[in-house]
This record gives structure tokens, sequence and C-alpha cells, in this order.
């Protein structure tokens, strides 16, 4: 299938590479047998571009703690899925 080689693929590629075969179907007619074949849509989360200042703090933090060793970092980690857990995002 088309859409599972390339995800990015739109209902309007679609359309017109099937208007381009000689079949003519809408949108909508697309959606509904991607549906009806397991796949859904999405579009991803737009976030705001970090700022010059946090850029220059996490990657002075980044050099600080390139050596440490890995076991440090998964107490780290643990921390951060706590707290998120802790605050209800998980």
């Amino acid at each position: 299938m088309i859409t599972r080689k390339n995800p990015r693929t739109t209902r309007g590629d679609l359309v017109n590479d099937l208007q381009r075969a000689g079949t003519k179907v809408t949108k909508a007619t697309i959606s509904n047998t991607l549906r009806r074949q397991g796949l859904k849509s999405c579009s991803a989360r737009r976030v705001p571009l970090l700022k010059p200042v946090p850029v220059q703090a996490r990657l002075k933090f980044a050099r600080e703690h390139l050596d440490d060793p890995e076991e440090d970092w998964e107490n780290v980690i643990w921390l951060m899925v706590a707290k998120r857990r802790h605050s209800g995002e998980l």
C-alpha cells in the first residue's frame, strides 16, 4: 500500500494519482478507505522554537555532563519519569 511506504502521502496526492490512472474518487472516499484498512491520520504537534538563551544553556549542560557514567543518566531519567507521573502527565 502506498501510504505504508510513504506515510507523508496526502489524500490529495492519492486522489491525483488515481485520477491519472483513470479512477475518480474524493478525499472523503480515500479517508474512509484508509480508516477501514486500520490507518489513522494525525498531525504533528506544533511547538515553539527554542530561543538562543535556552539553546546555549542546554548545550552547556550537555558539554558539562558529556563524560558522566551511564548509571548517572539512569537516575536522571527515573527522576524525570517520576516527576511526570506525580504531575499527572503520565
